[in-house]
């Protein structure tokens, strides 16, 4: 397959999840996406809802075009970078919560005269763009796209008709573009009779299967249902599928032949290739096993730390890192708790990318104790690299193990505790300073993402030809 074939159609992708402070795991979806048809040859351009906030209406008078341009770009860029929290920002700031308002009615009055399609601006970006603004590794995925699409608000607007405030859907189409993905679902449409497909990617039904997440479940069941009645969706997984048909009361025979579109691990080549000789990273410096993921209930982060309590890790000196997001909440400090009566156990809290893939790569084995998931993007990076992998028995789980024969994972029943621990006492210790070991994981990981994406690619181009 020649890494070209998708040169010449540009294909954009909706920013949502990039625009939030935390970069959770469709966020990694994202970025894996990007990077992956900027390599097959397309230009990818983002849509975003984010815009030049420094230019006021008496600049717009002016009708500065090259500077106006210049002033947007830098501004998103500087949002995409900063990421936002809607929902603190909104509880927290009256002044936040009346401006908002007072915008999304000035966006909804425009949106209804232009018969509710959404008006953008289409900015492409340069090297001296990149250079300037592309400072740390949270944006680093933003080298591999061509230009934004500065759509006022868009989301906001969006979940305003999932919330059924809107009496419409509203509708997109940009000009010269090929295709557009949206990657997580919205209440959007693509016009009628129109040659450009608008497809949307449905990862999960967490919102609806969990009670305490902070999605409102009545706004995202109009989601996906609004998703699917306007547009063709393709999933993460054969059981998201199975879900959206049988929750959301979809038509099954409108959606069999819906593409399955898997993940790309959120790793990257790059990054494990820079890691393999740093020795140590937050003072890690000896054999650990690691938990990566966000520090939610769904994740049972507490079996986990059970688990390895009751093992002998601990007494064998073998650390537990446990990486991902801490939040503000009870269950949190819960886990702060437990977590400070073991010295060996390392609460690392939030890490970047760079930092993530050395904990992959220096990894004696993968523990993953979600009750839940749409996908289990950490599963996937560990398959990848062939890091042995204790994770629960649950349908995501199992789609993971299928697309690597032989693959080094041991799916468990999440209350079999016996079984999870005879298998932690049995782990082999990797060595941090094994760079033959460490090499031939980055070959594994190399040979499996590069087979991954040639199904991936292959199902795209469905989209396009």
């Amino acid at each position: 397959m020649e890494t070209n074939q998708l040169k010449g159609f540009k294909i954009a992708l909706t920013a949502y999840e990039l625009e939030q402070k935390e970069h959770r795991g469709i966020s990694a979806v994202t970025k894996s996406l990007i990077k992956l048809l900027n390599k097959y040859g397309a230009d990818v351009y983002l849509i975003t809802g984010f815009y030049a906030k420094r230019i006021g209406i008496k600049n717009r008078i002016l009708k500065r075009k090259k500077f106006d341009k210049e002033i947007a770009i830098s501004d998103i860029f500087n949002d995409l970078n900063k990421g936002a929290n809607y929902r603190e920002a909104f509880k927290a700031s009256n002044r936040y919560k009346f401006k908002l308002i007072f915008q999304l009615f000035i966006q909804i009055i425009f949106l209804i005269s232009n018969n509710f399609k959404f008006r953008y601006q289409i900015f492409d970006i340069n090297e001296n763009h990149k250079l300037t603004n592309i400072f740390n590794a949270r944006m680093e995925y933003l080298n591999y796209i061509k230009g934004f699409i500065s759509v006022k608000h868009i989301f906001h607007i969006c979940r305003l008709r999932s919330m059924r405030m809107l009496i419409k859907t509203p509708k997109i189409k940009i000009k010269n573009m090929d295709l557009i993905i949206s990657i997580s679902p919205q209440s959007i449409k693509s016009f009628p009779k129109s040659n450009q497909k608008l497809i949307q990617l449905v990862h999960d039904l967490i919102p609806i299967q969990v009670s305490d997440h902070p999605e409102n479940p009545n706004i995202f069941y109009n989601r996906i249902k609004d998703a699917h009645k306007h547009n063709q969706c393709i999933y993460v997984s054969e059981e998201s599928r199975r879900l959206s048909i049988e929750t959301i009361e979809i038509n099954e025979s409108n959606n069999k032949d819906n593409e399955i579109l898997n993940p790309l691990p959120s790793l990257n080549l790059d990054q494990l290739r820079k890691v393999i000789n740093q020795k140590n990273i937050r003072n890690i410096d000896r054999p650990f096993i690691l938990f990566n993921s966000s520090i939610v209930e769904r994740k049972r982060v507490e079996n986990a730390l059970q688990l390895y309590i009751n093992s002998n890790l601990s007494e064998r000196n073998i650390l537990f890192c446990l990486a991902g997001k801490l939040h503000d909440s009870r269950y949190c400090d819960n886990i702060k708790n437990i977590c400070n009566k073991n010295k060996n156990i390392i609460l690392l809290d939030y890490v970047s990318d760079f930092e993530k893939a050395w904990l992959f790569l220096n990894s004696s084995l993968l523990l993953s104790t979600s009750s839940i998931e749409g996908f289990g993007i950490p599963v996937l990076d560990a398959i990848s690299i062939d890091l042995p992998t204790l994770a629960t028995d649950i349908p995501s789980h199992n789609e993971i193990a299928k697309l690597k024969e032989n693959g080094n994972i041991k799916l468990i029943n999440q209350n079999d505790v016996e079984t999870w621990i005879k298998h932690l006492k049995n782990i082999n210790i990797f060595q941090i300073n094994d760079i033959d070991k460490k090499l031939e994981r980055i070959e594994n990981f190399n040979k499996f993402t590069i087979h991954l994406e040639k199904i991936a690619i292959s199902k795209i181009e469905k989209y396009l030809f």
